[in-house]
């Protein structure tokens, strides 16, 4: 054999072994959510609402893998859950459907892939993303969505801020631990986190506003929803929020996915 021959078999082996355990996966995302920001309970508390979604894994070894999903999910809070006797007072609440879409970096702590003795493993993720949002909440029987209701005065002469975005992006980190049930199934249970780049999931984080101005700009529900306090002391001025702190929501529940698509078959059929 020649040098040139000896080279390459050298990096063919190489190369077959770096595709060793490459493969792909799709699954399903479904559980509960969490909302932690301006309005209601503080804190990791049982889920409030639900979410779901699907997702597309690549595994470039046992170890490492890059996920892609896209997640519906629904939140809500109400300071009436709250322990603290000023959001109590304060009497705010807000539901929100979320539309969300992300890719995330994976570490499985142990090696794994379904099909094989290494079928269960804890894992980390963390990764960035983007979603959509609309604050609405309950008023005399009726549903009111909040951002255009401007409540901290937005687009009024009470203040110089317009309207908040409709959308935002967050950094998502989480853990989990799966299991392989079959050759080509696993299962999961995971928490994922995000830590988004906005105040106004719940439609508060600044002053209370003039409310005759909002009254004029954008009508008498808009006024009655700014301050719902349940002891009215001239808050004008005063913190409705926390203008220093974004919003939190986090997803927990359960996967399933399926393997398909493995390239170190395809490589030695290749090299063969």
């Amino acid at each position: 054999m020649n040098s040139k021959g000896f080279i390459l078999k050298i990096l063919a082996v190489f190369f077959s072994l770096s595709l060793k355990a490459q493969y792909s996966e799709v699954g399903v995302f479904g559980g509960g959510t969490n909302f932690i920001g301006d309005v209601g309970d503080y804190g990791f508390h049982l889920p409030k609402d639900f979410s779901a979604g699907i997702f597309y894994r690549y595994n470039f070894n046992r170890h490492w893998a890059i996920r892609v999903q896209g997640t519906y999910g629904r939140i809500r809070n109400a300071d009436s859950l709250s322990d603290f006797a000023d959001r109590l007072n304060r009497n705010l609440s807000f539901e929100s459907e979320i539309w969300e879409g992300y890719a995330a970096l994976e570490f499985n702590f142990l090696e794994f892939e379904p099909g094989t003795k290494r079928n269960h493993t804890p894992y980390v993720m963390g990764g960035f993303g983007m979603f959509s949002f609309n604050p609405i909440t309950e008023y005399q029987g009726e549903m009111y969505e909040l951002r255009e209701l401007g409540t901290e005065g937005q687009n009024s002469r009470a203040t110089n801020k317009g309207f908040y975005a409709e959308a935002s992006s967050f950094f998502i980190f989480g853990m989990g631990y799966k299991w392989a049930i079959g050759d080509f199934t696993s299962i999961g249970f995971e928490a994922t986190f995000r830590s988004t780049n906005t105040d106004y999931l719940d439609d508060v984080s600044g002053k209370y506003a003039d409310p005759d101005a909002i009254e004029l700009a954008h009508g008498e529900v808009a006024a009655a929803l700014s301050d719902r306090s349940l002891s009215q002391n001239n808050t004008e001025n005063n913190y409705r929020g926390n203008p220093d702190t974004d919003d939190w929501y986090i997803f927990t529940g359960i996967t399933i996915q399926f393997k398909f698509g493995e390239l170190y078959e395809k490589c030695t059929n290749f090299i063969r």
